[in-house]
């Protein structure tokens, strides 16, 4: 008979308690879908309003993972070294208003009398920073992930993108910043270098958390990316767009849950600290609407770092929940994986779990740690389109695929990869960097050949998007429609298959 050391097993599930919302935030800060024109380029097809012109490029979306020291790493980018792009030339630098190309403005392009900050664009050239996880930086702490060439996939879009002309006649020069997760000042040492020392005009890339305010609200810099939330967006000092589904898609995921009928009988909702603001301001006034009141709302406030205590107070919630004769638990934003993981032994308490983000329910049930999937029976998820392999077989990631390959660099199909080792997703640097340089490409196209942060604001309002990885058109404008407002799709777990399939019914 073999014996198990019950405090070393409560050991790993406490320490994978602790882990799960790191691996979740850098999930979602490197993963989102964001959801015709006359004019494409590359693997993105957009389309202007009113008029249709967008170019855009090749791209896909990002699905990536980190689990750093306290944390398993699960998305992310690699840090490969600096191409030449990394090393800029600085024509044109801290221009009030940037030199107009030769050629006449794109038509339907935005007015171009419009004035505006320039940083990094000159006559023929625009700097575009890019921030990327350090994958490099993880291996030093015993993190090793292969999470594909980030560096040289940027490159590569950005190639394809000068090879056909550019964007209204400049070439997109790529200036790198890796990020290390595991340095609390990591994001802030590539903010600086992208911003004082490069002058760049925008950033896109990687940003967890509220770091995209160290660019658009410390240094007046645009940024294409990040989580866009009701307390952020009024800080920003530049244009911000983003294909990452705002904090307004839990109030989606809560509607469709509802749609399905999965809302039934007596609802509990589970919430961790950090993500509470979001049940506040979303989630809770889409129950409100619904008629539906929770039997209990549980709040987990322990510590991020003290695991002892998060598995404390998840069960102390779910003895409430049970109390409560709870049979459908609402899991709302990232820090939901903590619920699953403390409460996978109990199997005296199984109700009906609903992730308001499919990022929360992946960190549980892709980590090495995590052994015993049963209590995702039933359960359902909402979020972007998906899984990995139909993000990756939708058409226009394929036309990004391709000019990678193209570029001579690999990008494996998921379904060809072990689906539960998080540690070996090399696709996930096309994911990422795809829907940035689209989106990037997209918007710039539409700012015309008087570019600034004036003609670029302008371009966000109207801008129609097709971004690859998500078959849903995108149309943008301002807050909350800066993230293009992306489709949120049903998924149901699959226990045999070990994944969400997605509910076409």
């Amino acid at each position: 008979m073999k014996h198990t050391n019950p405090s070393r097993r409560r050991s790993r599930r406490v320490s994978l308690a602790g882990t799960a919302v790191v691996a979740a935030s850098i999930l979602a800060a490197c993963t989102s879908n964001s959801d015709s024109s006359s004019k494409t380029t590359a693997a993105a097809t957009t389309t202007t309003q009113p008029a249709s012109t967008a170019a855009t490029t090749g791209a896909t979306a990002a699905d990536s993972t980190v689990d750093s020291t306290a944390a398993t790493t699960e998305a992310t980018t690699e840090a490969t070294g600096s191409t030449d792009s990394s090393t800029v030339s600085t024509d044109g630098a801290d221009t009030t208003e940037a030199p107009v190309a030769t050629d006449a403005a794109t038509p339907g392009t935005v007015d171009q009398t419009l004035t505006g900050d320039a940083p990094g664009v000159s006559a023929d050239t625009i700097k575009i920073g890019v921030t990327y996880v350090d994958t490099e930086a993880l291996k030093a702490v015993g993190l090793n992930y292969d999470l594909g060439p980030h560096a040289k996939v940027y490159q590569a879009l950005a190639d394809d993108i000068n090879a056909k002309g550019g964007i209204n006649g400049r070439k997109l020069q790529i200036v790198l910043a890796p990020i290390d997760p595991t340095n609390a000042a990591g994001a802030d040492a590539a903010c600086l270098k992208l911003t004082e020392d490069d002058d760049v005009f925008l950033i896109t890339g990687f940003f967890l958390g509220d770091s995209t305010m160290c660019p658009l609200e410390a240094h007046s810099t645009a940024v294409v990316g990040g989580g866009m939330t009701a307390d952020l967006t009024p800080r920003a000092k530049a244009p911000w767009v983003t294909w990452t589904a705002d904090a307004d898609q839990s109030a989606a995921a809560t509607q469709k849950f509802a749609d399905a009928g999965l809302l039934t009988g007596k609802v509990a909702v589970y919430v961790a600290a950090a993500d509470k603001p979001q049940y506040d301001n979303n989630v809770k006034p889409a129950l409100d609407k619904l008629g539906i009141t929770p039997v209990e709302v549980g709040v987990m406030d322990a510590p991020t770092d003290d695991n002892a205590a998060i598995e404390s107070s998840v069960k102390l919630i779910a003895e409430k929940f049970k109390a409560a004769n709870a049979d459908t638990v609402l899991l709302v934003g990232i820090g939901a994986p903590n619920f699953a993981i403390t409460e996978s032994a109990d199997t005296s308490f199984r109700p009906k779990l609903l992730f308001t983000d499919t990022l929360a329910a992946r960190a549980f049930y892709t980590s090495a740690a995590t052994t015993d999937t049963s209590i995702l029976d039933g359960s359902y998820a909402a979020g972007g389109y998906g899984p990995d392999q139909a993000r990756f077989d939708e058409s226009t990631m394929q036309q990004c695929v391709s000019i990678l390959k193209a570029a001579g660099l690999d990008t494996p199909a998921p379904d060809t990869l072990d689906p539960t080792d998080s540690s070996n997703q090399p696709f996930q640097a096309a994911f990422q960097a795809c829907p940035d340089m689209v989106l990037t490409a997209a918007v710039l196209e539409r700012a015309g050949a008087n570019l600034n942060y004036g003609t670029l604001g302008a371009a966000i309002d109207g801008l129609k998007v097709t971004i690859p990885g998500d078959p849903t058109e995108r149309t943008y404008g301002p807050p909350p429609a800066a993230d293009g407002d992306p489709n949120v799709y049903l998924f149901k777990w699959n226990e045999a298959g070990k994944t969400y399939d997605l509910d076409n019914g």
